[in-house]
């Protein structure tokens, strides 16, 4: 007799009441559980008052990422200063950066930064693993940089606390001053930037600010990081002026692609971040199925279907001939694409249904540029698809 067959002809037999008293029993321990872990006040439910306020505050949030970043490298000049001479003789075999959300994704969007301007591996590692399965390699030549909006995110606590145990250099940045994260560490960086909506300056400027951080350790090792200053500088204006020549456009493909319950997003090593930032926002705001991935993991398997929409974040010319067999492929199945794509770019442009040209950027501060145009989409996408009566997919429908 196998273990399912003793299962099937061995069921435990319950009288009715007593089933009815554990069901009963089960429903209050399951709902107080629900509310215990559930933390957003909003729903999936078409026209949601309470989603569309995060929606309006999305937008005002999104459209002065500009302002954010500036003030934030602004406020940040002391500090940085003060972290890059504790760490001016110490040697940095590897830098880890853990968040959750977006927090984690803007580590993909400035490790190869960090990675080739300091010369230790820069590694994004999501909270809650890192603080579960990650601690036991953490050591005194290595840098953790938590990311936390509120600055109380249980596992970034977690994982710098058990992080500095071992000798690790731990330093927190948040949109909150006072919060544990700011003042329980010896590096605290203050994000001057809002997320009354779903992130978007929050991130940028925080990518923004660990680039800041990247050039002045390298500064206080005696390296030339004057590139990258200039790259900072740069940013802010940069940011304000494709917030402003893409919400037209985005507005345009949302209204086309408004029925479509998923949308898929990607992009290779830095831009990857983009794609996710963009993923996360129509998941949010939308609120639609959508998906980020790898550039190359597209190809390894069936993943377009005819009528799907993908967003190609081709910013740079290292990714850009598998971007272009991602394009040709999207059009050999049918499928939607909008390529993002830099100024003057012909190949992807002809192939793709929608080519989005971004202005040059520094290859430090490109990734951040190119989540601009995505976080424009999703908020619109939540506008049209709002306007037509829609809520969150459901299955059947």
């Amino acid at each position: 007799m196998t273990h399912i067959e003793r299962h099937v002809t061995n069921p435990v037999i319950l009288s009715p009441v007593f089933a009815m008293t554990r069901m009963e029993d089960t429903a209050v321990s399951f709902e107080q559980r629900l509310q215990e872990i559930r933390r957003e006040s909003s729903s999936d439910a078409a026209g949601d008052p309470e989603r569309f306020r995060r929606v309006a505050l999305t937008e005002t949030e999104m459209m002065s990422q500009g302002e954010a970043i500036r003030a934030t490298l602004e406020a940040n000049e002391a500090p940085l200063a003060s972290i890059a001479a504790d760490l001016a003789d110490r040697n940095i075999r590897r830098i880890v950066m853990v968040g959750c959300g977006d927090s984690w994704i803007s580590g993909h969007g400035v490790r190869q930064v960090m990675e080739k301007m300091l010369g230790a591996v820069a590694e994004p590692y999501e909270a809650f693993d890192f603080a579960t399965y990650g601690i036991d390699v953490i050591d005194n030549e290595t840098i953790v940089i938590g990311l936390s909006s509120s600055g109380k995110t249980e596992p970034v606590i977690d994982g710098l606390k058990a992080s500095a145990k071992r000798g690790a250099y731990t330093i927190g940045l948040s949109n909150t001053m006072g919060s544990p994260l700011m003042v329980e560490f010896p590096g605290a960086l203050h994000i001057r930037a809002t997320r009354g909506g779903w992130p978007t300056q929050s991130s940028t400027a925080a990518m923004a600010l660990k680039l800041a951080l990247t050039a002045s350790i390298l500064e206080a090792k005696g390296g030339d990081a004057a590139s990258l200053r200039a790259a900072l500088a740069a940013l802010p204006e940069q940011v304000d002026a494709v917030s402003q020549s893409f919400y037209e456009p985005a507005r345009d493909v949302a209204r086309s692609l408004a029925r479509a319950d998923l949308v898929l997003l990607t992009g290779a090593g830095p831009f990857y971040a983009a794609a996710a930032f963009g993923s996360a926002k129509l998941k949010e705001l939308a609120p639609i199925h959508s998906y980020a991935f790898p550039l190359e993991e597209y190809h390894h398997y069936r993943t377009q279907k005819s009528g799907d929409p993908i967003f190609l974040v081709a910013g740079d010319d290292a990714s850009h001939a598998r971007a272009a067999e991602t394009a040709i492929m999207s059009r050999g199945c049918e499928g939607f694409c909008i390529a993002l794509l830099p100024e003057g770019e012909a190949e992807i442009a002809q192939i793709a249904d929608v080519a989005w040209h971004l202005p040059p950027v520094a290859w430090e501060t490109a990734p951040i540029l190119y989540s601009v145009p995505l976080h424009l989409f999703g908020y619109h996408a939540a506008v049209e698809r709002d306007a037509l009566g829609l809520g969150a997919p459901k299955l059947g429908a």
